[in-house]
């Protein structure tokens, strides 16, 4: 599952360039050609809310973009799975529940209310929606290489061993692999997702003992931010993981850890090494790459009346490659009040709230003094 990858995907920024290229069909013989050659059907995609022809035919174009990209770097293919792609949440998740067993529609079980631009791949599916995603985003159908990358690890039969090596490494190859294409495509590199996933790994403050986590001498419960910490855990942290290991093991030993079964066990046949080396491998990385943040900021979050505004999240907005960023911070109390560890420079704050809709909306900061931050949308 790729995060409220809401965050994820408003990061990330085309080139008008790029997007104009797509739209017309840029490249489309050589694709088709390359498609052709790998002997599988076309993925019959369920587009849901308002699309143009242009844009289906751009999406449709994406999915077999993907295919072949995966298909020529990792010598895996299929096409037994269906995209639902939507630029409705309500339709998209009215699709969701259809396609669920019975057993998990009695549940009740439905798509999160804040799952209006992100995406999920159950088995043999994928679900997409792009309801609050820019422009450029949506040109190109969202998340499409990261969730048809889930659908591969799933095609190549992985069970998974326990929590932390199964989501950790299943989320983490599945950045990597996106991050491939989308340098493949032009719309940003390997390195920018690295530096990325760096200021991201800083702003934690934890170190890597194979799980769970350790902290620096500051407090690492941040009990209230599990949900935040656990999606850099995985997606960006995950990310530098598997980088490593395949600069290390290639490409071929990530496909046949998942082939094995991707377990604790698998991890040591497939990658050759015990998982206290890659410990010890991981934490060079964070020491060299992602110091933690030391610089402290405490304050208080007020309203333009002044009142306190209560349990907002606090965010480093920082830039890179000219891209801006933000960067975990921590969550303001019940009185507005927050400490946040950041960088020293180059930084703004950022104040994210929640909507009533369960989407999230922030405020840049306008001014900091005595009498608290002070926010303007």
């Amino acid at each position: 599952m790729a995060l409220n990858r809401t965050e994820a995907a408003s990061l990330l920024v085309l080139a008008a360039s790029v997007v104009f290229g797509m739209a017309c069909g840029a490249g489309d013989d050589s694709l088709e050609e390359r498609w052709a050659q790998l002997g599988v059907p076309e993925p019959e995609t369920v587009f849901l809310g308002d699309f143009t022809e242009e844009e289906k035919s751009a999406i449709t174009r994406e999915v077999k973009s993907v295919q072949v990209s995966f298909a020529e770097r990792f010598g895996i293919v299929t096409s037994e799975f269906t995209p639902y792609i939507s630029t409705e949440f309500e339709a998209l998740n009215e699709a969701y529940r259809e396609w669920l067993d019975p057993d998990w529609r009695r549940r009740g079980v439905e798509l999160p209310s804040w799952f209006r631009c992100g995406g999920l791949a159950p088995p043999k599916a994928i679900f997409i929606a792009l309801e609050t995603c820019d422009e450029e985003t949506r040109a190109y159908g969202g998340p499409i290489a990261h969730e048809y990358f889930h659908v591969l690890q799933d095609h190549l039969g992985l069970v998974g061993g326990s929590q932390f090596w199964a989501s950790w490494l299943m989320e983490g190859a599945a950045v990597y692999a996106s991050t491939q294409y989308a340098e493949e495509q032009g719309r940003w590199t390997v390195e920018w997702r690295r530096k990325v996933a760096h200021l991201q790994w800083a702003s934690l403050g934890f170190c890597l003992t194979g799980s769970p986590l350790c902290s620096e001498g500051r407090d690492a419960s941040q009990a209230h931010l599990t949900g935040l910490v656990d999606e850099v855990f995985q997606y960006q942290i995950g990310f530098l993981a598997v980088d490593w290991l395949v600069e290390r093991r290639g490409e071929e030993a990530l496909v046949q850890f998942f082939r094995l079964g991707g377990g604790r066990h698998e991890f040591e046949e497939a990658f050759d090494m015990t998982p206290e080396e890659f410990v010890d491998g991981m934490e060079e990385v964070r020491r060299d790459r992602a110091p933690s943040f030391k610089w402290q900021l405490r304050g208080s979050v007020l309203d333009p009346d002044g009142r306190p505004v209560p349990y907002a999240h606090i965010q480093f907005m920082m830039e890179v490659e000219d891209e801006r960023v933000g960067v975990l911070g921590d969550r303001a109390n019940s009185e507005g009040e927050f400490t946040v560890y950041g960088p020293d420079e180059r930084h703004t704050l950022g104040v994210f709230l929640k909507c009533p809709d369960g989407s999230r909306a922030y405020w840049v900061c306008g001014r900091v003094g005595p009498g608290g931050l002070r926010g303007r949308r």
